[in-house]
């Protein structure tokens, strides 16, 4: 059908309004020049494509826009919550009832506006191609196709060299290209798995297969404490607070442990992967952050599975639904035998108040000691500290915050830090009260620092930021971990300062006086030659022969 002269300028005058529009994001979002140029030829692809296969230019500019915009507003969302990037990935990753429930019940505005957003994209584009009648040539499209699809793969390589493939950790836009240049990764993993880095090959002997642990003697029970989103305040020199916090951080030695964690303001998972297998994420390069989901039933040798090979009972405490982002199969596939979820321990919501999840803790514990002679290990996840940080939780709590000067944010971070000092000394308490004849070690550990510290902490983003950056400010992946004993005298704890997370599972097995596996002696071989660090050992080679040994012998599947 004819397309007449008024509508034919409304289609062509939208059309292009929307292309600039879409011009000026980009330049507005990708401030380096070789990944802006990389993005537009990307995004001039993507419209191409569109138009040809649909012929009708309105229709391919409205999707073309709606797709920039729809990136750059879940990165920004992303950012906001996480300190992340938007990666291709995501789209699998977070697509589940239970992971979405959560993004509801604690991110509601974000989940909203972006549902919002892809609703008006698709009415949209819906009346525009029922509007556009104007129909462009399939081989003028074509040869735009072709052309554009060149132009992308010859400025790909200068775009990568401009701060990596994928950058995880954004401060500086580049939210289009880090997404287009993450597709690569997201097709091999689906195509193929996940490669583990590791070394090609290695003269070094495959470790030995996990033999029968034997203990010299009933070894303690042992409780790990996932301290979401905790950071010792005085690591901030600036902050004004109330220093009768500092205790709730030292060990039994009256000593503060820093601990190097490999993720900030979010993805705790990232953490507890490196915590519980003894592998740093980094090794999966820019696919860490779906870690759990690709090494799936991929791994021998965890801390789960070491305690039980030693007769340890494995018992998880976790807040969210067992569903969430598919952790409660890893949980499993590594050796956790029973996972309470958030139905099984009645949590009204998602990020109940310590105390809550450690009540749940206490009771199962005390049913186990009735019923069995068996050493208990038991993770327990709390939540009461991870943001938004811009209410107040659990308002009548009477707490301190932080004095004059400190942030909104930082100040109700610290109420809740305060809460979890209060929760922590009841369960130390509840647990002298209750099992006073039991032997028992209690390890917390903070997962990654909260994105209330943005502004107090080095800002030098990148798997090499210091731990001290300029002007004395720690670096971002700074956390501790401690150790407790009840009834426990606790042998001397690595004098590494910042011990790497990867490393701390060894140290667990040591201080309970277990025996451990070949791999686990190499493992605290390494982390003393690196002086507690892995991914950052030089030289980094030994690291990778360690991976290689670990494929070699099957406690690793690589792919």
């Amino acid at each position: 059908m004819p397309v007449g002269g008024k509508r034919r300028v409304i289609i062509v005058a939208s059309a292009l309004t929307l292309l600039g529009a879409t011009l000026a994001l980009l330049a507005y979002t990708e401030p380096v020049p070789a990944r802006f140029w990389f993005a537009l030829a990307v995004t001039a692809s993507i419209a191409s494509a569109i138009v040809f296969l649909s012929l009708r230019l309105l229709f391919s500019s409205i999707l073309t826009f709606a797709l920039v915009a729809l990136v750059c507003l879940c990165s920004l969302e992303k950012k906001a919550v996480m300190n992340m990037a938007f990666h291709s990935y995501d789209l699998f990753f977070y697509l589940n009832a239970a992971t979405i429930e959560f993004i509801w019940e604690d991110y509601r505005s974000y989940l909203i506006g972006a549902v919002g957003s892809l609703a008006a994209a698709l009415v949209g584009a819906v009346l525009a191609w029922r509007f556009d009648r104007l129909r462009l040539s399939r081989l003028t499209s074509g040869l735009a196709l072709i052309v554009a699809v060149m132009a992308a793969a010859a400025l790909q390589p200068n775009a990568t060299a401009q701060g990596g493939a994928f950058r995880m950790f954004v401060d500086d836009g580049s939210y289009v290209s880090a997404f287009y240049l993450s597709w690569s990764d997201t097709w091999r993993t689906l195509a193929r798995g996940q490669l583990v880095e590791a070394a090609a090959q290695t003269a070094l002997p495959d470790f030995a297969g996990a033999a029968v642990c034997v203990p010299r003697s009933k070894p303690p029970h042992i409780v790990l404490i996932h301290q979401e989103s905790l950071v010792p305040p005085s690591l901030f020199p600036q902050l004004q607070y109330d220093h009768t916090l500092d205790r709730f951080f030292l060990s039994d030695d009256d000593q503060l442990h820093r601990l190097r964690v490999e993720t900030y303001g979010g993805g705790s998972w990232v953490t507890e992967f490196a915590l519980l297998t003894g592998i740093s994420t980094k090794a999966f390069g820019d696919m860490r952050m779906f870690v759990q989901v690709l090494m799936n039933g991929r791994l021998k040798d965890t801390l789960p599975q070491s305690l039980e090979n030693c007769g340890y009972r494995t018992l998880m405490l976790f807040p969210m639904s067992n569903g969430f982002v598919s952790l409660d199969r890893f949980y499993k596939s590594i050796g956790f035998e029973r996972i309470l979820d958030r139905a099984a321990q009645g949590a009204p919501t998602t990020k109940e108040r310590d105390r809550f999840y450690f009540q749940n803790m206490l009771r199962e514990m005390d049913q186990h000691f009735k019923s069995s002679n068996q050493p208990l290990f038991v993770y327990v996840q709390t939540m009461a500290s991870h943001g938004p940080y811009s209410s107040a939780y659990m308002p009548d709590e009477n707490v301190p915050g932080g004095g004059p000067g400190t942030s909104p944010d930082m100040s109700e971070f610290l109420r809740r830090e305060a809460m979890a000092q209060r929760d922590g000394d009841f369960f130390m308490d509840e647990l002298k009260r209750r099992f006073p004849d039991e032997r028992i070690v209690v390890v917390r550990y903070g997962d990654h620092q909260p994105s209330a510290t943005y502004d107090l902490i080095d800002r030098t983003w990148g798997d090499d930021s210091p731990d001290i950056g300029e002007g004395g400010k720690p670096g971002p992946y700074v956390t501790y971990y401690s150790m407790l004993g009840h009834n426990y005298p606790l042998p001397p704890l690595p004098a590494f300062d910042p011990l790497d997370i990867a490393y701390l599972g060894t140290v667990m097995l040591e201080v309970a006086g277990l025996p451990l596996s070949d791999a686990q002696r190499e493992r605290k071989r390494l982390m003393v030659a690196c002086h507690g660090r892995y991914f950052g050992c030089e030289p980094r080679s030994d690291i990778l022969a360690f991976h290689r040994r670990l494929i070699n012998s099957g406690l690793v599947e690589a792919q």
